[in-house]
């Protein structure tokens, strides 16, 4: 009886340790509310919603794809070919109206359904989105850029390299705004406070596979926060290349980032992210007599790491799934990897777009810096200029202004 006994106090030891496991894997993804990150908001367009953040009272840092939605290639109107221009833009602050008004607009463009539908599509947006501009949650974009290396191309390789980074300055600045810095350092593994935030989970029961669904069901005042487990950068690096076939981190096209440093964090996978189960063995391999790969972008994600009432933003984009494709007899067990931007290594061309710079803290100054090779904002071809040339270009312009000057 006593030996019964013990099992017994031994397997109520055993479900209690397996509760409490139960309990804190939950734990690691929870919904919050957006407001509880003051720094970060939304970006709306007409074609989708991404997370941006405040550098500035006026400057959002934002993912490439939102601001450049279609391929230099694509067969869409002029209008909405290259960066969006600032009108077809919306920043929109978290609060309770925030939802309704965003569902009515961005439901009401999706009655346009193809590429070349584009162009109405944008204009519905616009004569929509004016009419709730109103500088307390509504905020009318002034400028857009995206870095000129980001990839516009169809190409599925070159799509999911997605090292991209945007800009949006408002028209007029957000009072009393909390601003966020950036992560300029490269991420330790298990970096401490890793969180995503992405869209909370959609409140239909209707799987949100299309934006439109997805749009219904879910409360933009609302936030899903998961903790992120990052990769050590040889870990990251090694998947990424065995994923896309590369020889190493410099050898796919459009790269332009200093230092050849790598243009994208890695984490392992995470809640919300696959049915799977975690798996700390990765081995993914794209070959011929390798395993199927299955490969997913995943919709806007802003990592960041909580400090305070502020947050230092680590990446903000649609992060990208890579894993091994399961089938019926092959149970998956989420053989794989997340992989997303790396923004804090454009500090140069962020400074450039802002007229300011990125101080070693990661935050915004009001320091213009100098000498430093900029991406061309406006070059939608991914080629490269730099201040020195600019600055060339100007003094050649003030040498010709001075002879006509002089010969009148």
């Amino acid at each position: 009886m006593a030996r019964a006994s013990h099992v017994q106090s031994l397997a109520a030891v055993v479900a209690l340790i397996v509760i409490v496991l139960v309990s804190s894997a939950a734990a690691e993804s929870s919904v919050a509310k957006m407001t509880d990150y003051p720094s970060l908001l939304y970006v709306a367009t007409p074609f989708t919603l991404c997370f941006g953040a405040l550098l500035t009272p006026r400057t959002v840092i934002t993912d490439a794809r939102c601001l450049f939605p279609f391929s230099n290639t694509s067969s869409v109107p002029d209008t909405v070919s290259g960066t969006l221009k600032p009108e077809y833009l919306m920043v929109a602050l978290p609060t309770d109206k925030t939802s309704a008004t965003m569902h009515s607009i961005l439901l009401s463009t999706q009655v346009y359904t193809t590429e070349a539908q584009a162009g109405f599509r944008a204009t519905t947006f616009l004569s929509l989105a004016a009419g709730f501009v109103d500088n307390s949650t509504f905020y009318a974009a002034n400028t857009s850029a995206v870095h000129a290396y980001y990839p516009q191309t169809q190409s599925s390789k070159l799509a999911q390299q997605n090292f991209n980074v945007g800009i949006v300055t408002l028209k007029v600045p957000i009072k009393d705004a909390q601003l966020a810095t950036l992560q300029l350092d490269d991420l330790d593994a298990n970096t401490d406070s890793l969180t995503a935030i992405s869209f909370s989970p959609p409140t239909t029961k209707t799987d949100a596979a299309s934006l439109q669904e997805l749009y219904k069901g879910i409360d933009l005042a609302m936030i899903q926060k998961t903790s992120v487990s990052s990769l050590k950068r040889k870990e990251c690096d090694n998947n990424y290349m065995k994923a896309y076939d590369l020889s190493d981190m410099k050898s796919f096209p459009g790269h332009g980032l200093p230092d050849n440093d790598s243009p994208v964090f890695c984490s392992k996978m995470y809640d919300n992210t696959t049915e799977c189960k975690i798996d700390s063995s990765i081995s993914i391999s794209n070959s011929g007599s390798g395993p199927s790969i299955n490969s997913v972008d995943l919709n806007s994600t802003i990592f960041i790491i909580p400090r305070g009432s502020s947050v230092r933003v680590v990446s903000v984009g649609r992060p990208h799934l890579v894993e091994k494709a399961s089938s019926a007899s092959t149970p998956c067990n989420a053989n794989g990897f997340i992989h997303f931007p790396r923004p804090g290594l454009y500090t140069d061309w962020i400074g450039w777009v802002t007229r300011g710079s990125i101080a070693s803290n990661g935050s915004w100054v009001d320091k213009t810096s100098s000498g430093n090779p900029i991406e061309d904002i406006f070059n939608q071809n991914g080629a490269a200029t730099s201040m020195p040339q600019l600055a060339a270009l100007i003094s050649v312009a003030v040498a010709a202004l001075a002879i006509i000057t002089t010969a009148f």
